[in-house]
């Protein structure tokens, strides 16, 4: 799965809920090598969403 991919998802289950857990964005990305750049941006989409990103 490509990082866009992932950012959407991630994007789309937080907007649901105003969050996403670690859990959840780990489930996005199962088999994939994420890059320290690609957790940025992941990281960035989802403040620019306003969702918070948390353990629990």
């Amino acid at each position: 799965m490509q990082i866009s991919d992932i950012i959407r998802q991630a994007v789309e289950v937080g907007e649901r809920k105003g969050r996403i857990t670690f859990d959840e964005l780990n489930a996005l990305c199962p088999g994939n090598t994420i890059e320290p750049e690609d957790i940025e941006r992941i990281i960035q989409a989802l403040s620019d969403a306003d969702i918070r990103l948390e353990e629990e």
